[in-house]
């Protein structure tokens, strides 16, 4: 397995590949490369106008792919396939249904609409309505979801499914959508799915459960009060979250809910401390991630506040018993996150 800092340099620095990133829209990071080295899963950004100075590249030479940092050779690596891209849906690829994110993470964007960026209250992170390309669907139907699922899963029983979402509305947030697109799923395929959802009554958490959903992400993004209105201005109060987790914990079990923090965007050491802290005391899987900058952007993430973060968080080790194996999602992928890095060593 990767040490956490070599892992947290490709996931901030990215990675210099004539290779195209499989996912290119949806929810969560994108303009990454996937790929598994030394027992470690990475998405490193490839597209980003930083990742072309970056010092790790993938090369292809004796008879394999392999990942260098300068002149040092890091390991062999082992790229994904995706021939389920070649099955054609209504005329689409089966790839703009349901992409193939890591390794062997599958990924969907149920809808791609949201109610925050209609209101003008975009978080800063998200690209989930840019990008769109042509014959993309911003509206999936269940039948079509699990179609691109069996094919993808067949190919590949190793995979896990994602379900992601804009928030279409501010009752349920998607729940009532995730429900009936994992019955649908269900009765194709009996393939681990995770969603990723906001705060959301006990109800709906229950009907997200008995239809099929394995792990949850409820994810805050961020614990630091001072930027929290401009990072995610249309999302919930922090106890929200609290409250929310606590609740996912009761119905999907202990550390098969899991929430992403993002690292760069002007947070406090001491915030994401808090955070994990507040996570693994109510046996939700702490997922720390570093801000991967959308392609269109001329950010940067700051490697150094990046190391002192997880440097911070390994001083917590010891004291919590957390279950590092995960059903499905982020925390079973891994690769933008070097959280399990940090954990097994």
């Amino acid at each position: 397995m990767l040490d956490y800092r070599t892992k947290l340099e490709l996931l901030v620095l990215g990675v210099r590949s004539s290779l195209s990133p499989l996912r290119r829209g949806g929810g969560g990071p994108v303009g990454g490369i996937g790929f598994a080295v030394r027992d470690s899963i990475v998405s490193a950004p490839a597209v980003q106008s930083f990742a072309k100075e970056s010092p790790y590249v993938l090369l292809e030479k004796d008879n394999g792919v392999w990942l260098y940092k300068g002149h040092e050779r890091i390991g062999k690596v082992k790229l994904p396939t995706a021939k389920y891209y070649e099955h054609m849906i209504k005329g689409i690829s089966a790839g703009r249904y349901v992409a193939l994110d890591g390794v062997n993470a599958l990924v969907t964007a149920v809808t791609r609409k949201c109610v925050h960026v209609d209101a003008g209250k975009k978080c800063v992170f998200c690209v989930i309505e840019e990008n769109v390309p042509e014959k993309q669907i911003f509206e999936k139907n269940p039948e079509d979801i699990a179609e691109a699922v069996k094919v993808a899963y067949l190919e590949d029983k190793s995979r896990h499914l994602t379900l992601t979402t804009g928030t279409p509305n501010l009752v349920d947030k998607g729940a009532i959508r995730y429900s009936e697109v994992a019955k649908k799923i269900r009765e194709e395929v009996e393939i681990p799915i995770h969603a990723q959802i906001e705060p959301i009554n006990r109800e709906y958490l229950e009907l997200l459960y008995s239809s099929g959903v394995d792990t949850i992400g409820i994810h805050v993004e961020t614990f630091d009060e001072r930027i929290r209105n401009a990072v995610v201005p249309g999302k919930p109060a922090i106890e929200e979250y609290l409250k929310a987790w606590e609740n996912a914990v009761e119905v999907f079990g202990e550390w098969n809910v899991s929430s992403w923090i993002l690292v760069g965007l002007g947070e406090s050491v001491e915030s994401v401390v808090k955070g994990f802290r507040a996570m693994a005391e109510r046996g939700v899987y702490p997922y720390i991630a570093p801000y991967r900058p959308p392609p269109s952007s001329a950010d940067r993430t700051d490697l150094r506040h990046v190391l002192k973060v997880y440097e911070s968080l390994s001083e917590l080790k010891g004291e919590y018993k957390i279950r590092l194996k995960f059903k499905a999602g982020c925390p079973r992928c891994t690769g933008c996150s070097a959280i399990l890095e940090l954990l097994s060593h």
